[in-house]
């Protein structure tokens, strides 16, 4: 599973909580993980593994569906074996009306249900005692009563729990019916009654009748597809490998099938909207790529008799049902989006699944990272497969390092494997993701590919079709190398941490020696009861002047590494590639920076010594030397990631970082500056085009209207974005014909009317008040864009009475299904709009989000921007 990586409705989100963490939120940060106390950060409740009282055999699954109930009923079907002689078992079943309990023979028997236990609720009377591993059948006639609410479930984000029943709404009435479910962490138990837990595999059939304009899609293979006469069919989709409960799935809706290929003769296939087949298409093309690479790396061949991928509304992100994942219909992208951004990453992340989630399954909660943090470097792994090593290395192993680092420093710790936790759904976090992806990282490199990637295949293959924990892979690592593991397990996983560095240089012209000094400055915290590594240990590789040499880290405060070299060397790259998750302090001169940023041939070599001068153009000394270096970065580096970042980091030092929603004034910007972002305008990559925009436009000024006005012809949607708000930033007067012109077609997501209207905001022409109300009173019109509206609305609305209203009806409605991109963008319309009636909107915000203290500042920064707007 991974978290919505790429909705639009969510990105405003990231806004809020950067902005109350880092900018206006003082309290101390509260652990989830922890209950706080006035001293030391009690350790949370332990959880073992659950035992088991029946092993699970099969379920077959026979369901109808109740729109306006929001309900399904049918029947489901287990059969199971004790582990001991018995005349009962119980089940998790959750939020539902049991009708009856029969035998396979149809004979009744006598059941009791408890809906406000968490396991073992549905208590059955056999007909009969049971001998251990005898199978007995027993089939329940049931009807769910849990209705997910458009908010979903703030325990685990926007998933939902069981089925979610999605239809059109006031607000949105062309969103299309469909019936999806989600399973992790438990709550398969809300649409059929199981033993939901991860330490149980068994095999499934699913039969689903639905209306005959509707498509099933389900795991296994589909045997039968049957037409009833009545307006209605039947699917029965079969599962004949066995696999944990949480991985049963459904979707119900109206679809097209989009054949992507085959892999081993198993067809891949994707399920889409009848109007974005194309589209689906293109954005899903590489899958069988990807499956081949997957077998190929691990030496197990995809297993199941087909795969798919359906794109459903209102997901959390993507989940990876057994041979049938259901994605966030907003991965698909057109061609021109296709310019600018791709879901590589969320298909494949999902795909590595099959592999590590579905093929083998962690046993307990505890043990997620073996599903989550092997998704996320294999998803690293395609990356480097396919986009290059440079990009795997920085999209993949620097992100996932930052991610980490970050919420470490946020005060939110814990190890990566533990049994200590308060909430199952919690442990879906930074350290079960790209935490541990960064230590399977570190393993590769230690173990080198051919032992990691032969020490995989024995995990997979020793332990195929069963649940796992981590000491599995421990072994499987030493059966296959020979090598001990667990100091490295004890380390990275089982206790928590990084090492910090201090690193300092030393030369010898005498003794043509180079001296580094290495201290590991992090302390342990006495206050927390979580086990902490004090001093780490590994394998280090040293980059001097192009040449990388090997030295061992011992677990100590202080190393000292001594190398050969007949020179002063100009370029010395501790950690060469940045395998280790750590944090770095190297004193260099700004000289040595300088060349590190031109000359070290690691790409995050090159990003570190881009950050550290950044950091120096404060002081004022070594700023036009810095510039220069960055300037020079900007135009030549081999990587237009580089390139990219090297222009971002110019627009941090020309124009001022206000928190969302504030204005800055006209950026000065120096002619040296000017001309390589006119060349930057011209770049083949269209992300380097749009940053050099945006930095452009920061001057307002008028003279580059023209500029703007042809970059509005683009094919990438994110140079069209960048140039019509730099337009509206120049208060050119072409800028509010040729904008409101982006705002009549009709695009891909919108996404031109939506660029057209935010430069209209950025424009904050009264005349534009008519057409941004229009637009976003028409229904018909892109969700997202009726959005952007708003800003405009509140721009140019000021003394009209049809604006406050409007835009507090969009509120309401984002609040109502916790909608966070609808919620910054109507909040900063009615601040830029500054009628009164605006205080409501902060009250009910305070009430919504109660006890988030991270939202809370959020809250109260714009309560604040509000109030100083009506007193201007």
């Amino acid at each position: 599973m991974i978290l919505k990586p790429l909705a639009r409705r969510m990105l405003a989100f990231t806004m809020l909580v950067l902005l109350s963490s880092n900018l206006v939120w003082a309290r101390p940060f509260k652990n989830p993980f922890f209950d706080v106390g006035d001293d030391v950060k009690k350790l949370p409740p332990v959880n073992w593994i659950r035992s088991r009282q029946i092993d699970v055999k099969h379920i077959l699954i026979d369901l109808k569906f109740d729109w306006d109930k929001e309900s399904a009923y049918g029947t489901t079907t287990i059969t199971v074996a004790p582990f001991s002689d018995t005349d009962r078992i119980t089940l998790d079943a959750a939020a539902m009306t049991i009708n009856s309990v029969k035998l396979a023979s149809g004979a009744d028997l006598k059941f009791d249900y408890d809906g406000k236990k968490d396991n073992d609720n549905l208590g059955i009377t056999l007909d009969r005692v049971y001998k251990s591993g005898e199978d007995v059948t027993v089939k329940i006639d049931y009807r769910t009563n849990y209705v997910n609410t458009a908010s979903g479930d703030t325990a685990i984000g926007s998933f939902g729990r069981g089925l979610r029943f999605i239809k059109p709404t006031e607000d949105e009435p062309n969103k299309p019916r469909q019936i999806w479910s989600q399973g992790e962490s438990e709550f398969n138990r809300y649409w059929f009654p199981s033993y939901d837990t991860p330490n149980d595999f068994r095999t499934t059939e699913l039969r689903a009748t639905v209306g005959k304009q509707y498509f099933v899609v389900s795991n296994g293979q589909l045997v039968d597809t049957k037409d009833n006469g009545d307006g209605t069919r039947t699917f029965d989709w079969k599962m004949d490998i066995p696999y944990s409960n949480y991985l049963t799935s459904i979707v119900v809706g109206e679809y097209a099938e989009v054949k992507n290929g085959e892999y081993d003769g198993k067809p891949v296939v994707a399920y889409g909207y009848p109007s974005e087949t194309k589209e689906v298409a293109a954005t899903t093309k590489n899958l069988p790529a990807t499956i081949k690479f997957f077998s190929d790396k691990t030496g197990v061949k995809y297993a199941y008799p087909k795969y798919s991928q359906t794109f459903v509304e209102d997901f959390g992100g993507g989940m990876e049902n057994i041979s049938a994942t259901t994605q966030i219909e907003e991965m698909i992208h057109d061609d021109r989006e296709l310019l600018d951004t791709d879901s590589e990453s969320l298909q494949s992340h999902e795909l590595a699944h099959q592999w590590f989630g579905d093929y083998v399954t962690c046993r307990d909660w505890g043990q997620i990272w073996l599903n989550e943090s092997f998704a996320t470097y294999f998803q690293a792994l395609w990356d480097e497969e396919f986009k290059g090593h440079d990009y795997f290395l920085y999209g993949d192993v620097r992100s996932n390092q930052q991610q980490t680092i970050g919420t470490w420093n946020q005060g939110n710790r814990r190890p990566i494997v533990t049994k200590y936790y308060a909430n199952k759904d919690a442990m879906f976090d930074t350290y079960a993701y790209p935490g541990g992806g960064s230590v399977l990282h570190m393993l590769r490199k230690h173990l080198g590919d051919e032992r990691f990637f032969k020490a995989l295949n024995h995990y997979l293959t020793v332990n195929a079709h069963q649940p796992v924990s981590t000491e599995d892979l421990r072994i499987a690592i030493e059966e296959t190398t020979g090598e001990s593991m667990d100091w490295f397990f004890d380390q990275w996983l089982y206790k928590m941490g990084h090492p910090i560095f201090e690193v300092t240089q030393k030369y010898d012209e005498g003794s043509k020696k180079l001296t580094l000094d290495v201290k590991q400055t992090q302390k342990t915290d006495p206050l927390n009861e979580y086990p902490q590594t004090e001093y780490f240990q590994a394998k280090v590789d040293v980059e001097i002047d192009g040449r990388v040499e090997q030295v061992w880290l011992k677990p100590q405060a202080d190393n000292v590494f001594t190398f050969d070299a007949p020179t002063k060397p100009k370029l010395v790259n501790f950690d060469y590639q940045s395998t280790l998750l750590k944090e770095l302090k190297f004193d260099k001169s700004t000289d040595e920076l300088v060349y590190q940023l031109a000359n070290d041939k690691d790409i995050l070599g090159r990003r570190w010594a881009l950050t550290e001068l950044s950091e120096r153009m404060k002081d004022q000394s070594d700023r036009a030397k810095i510039l220069d270096a960055v300037r020079s970065t900007a135009e030549k580096d081999a990587s237009w990631l580089i390139r990219r970042d090297a222009i971002e980091t110019l627009t941090e030092v020309y124009v001022p970082q206000l928190p969302p929603g504030m204005a800055a004034p006209p950026a000065k910007i120096d002619e040296a500056t000017t001309q390589m972002l006119m060349k930057a305008v011209k770049d083949e990559q269209s992300l380097i085009r749009a940053a050099a925009l945006t930095l452009l436009g920061a001057t307002h000024d008028q003279k580059y209207a023209d500029l703007y006005l042809a970059s509005l012809e683009d094919r990438s949607y994110g140079v069209i974005d960048a140039a019509a708000v730099a337009l509206g930033d120049t208060k050119s007067p072409k800028a509010l014909d040729a904008l409101t012109r982006l705002t009549t077609g009709t695009s891909w997501r919108g996404r031109i009317e939506t660029a057209g209207l935010n430069g209209l905001a950025a424009l904050g022409d009264k005349k534009a008040f008519e057409t941004s109300y229009k637009f976003a009173t028409d229904k018909t019109k892109d969700y997202n864009a009726r959005i952007a509206a708003l800003k405009v609305v509140g721009e140019t609305g000021k003394g009209d009475e049809r604006a406050y209203p409007l835009i507090f009806k969009q509120f309401k409605t984002a609040l109502d299904q916790t909608d966070y991109n609808g919620l910054f963008t109507s909040v900063v319309a009615v601040i830029k709009l500054a009628d009164p009636r605006g205080q409501e909107v902060f009250n009910m915000l305070r009430e919504k989000f109660k006890g988030q203290d991270n939202i809370a500042g959020a809250i109260n920064y714009f309560e604040g921007q509000f109030k100083a707007a009506i007193k201007k």
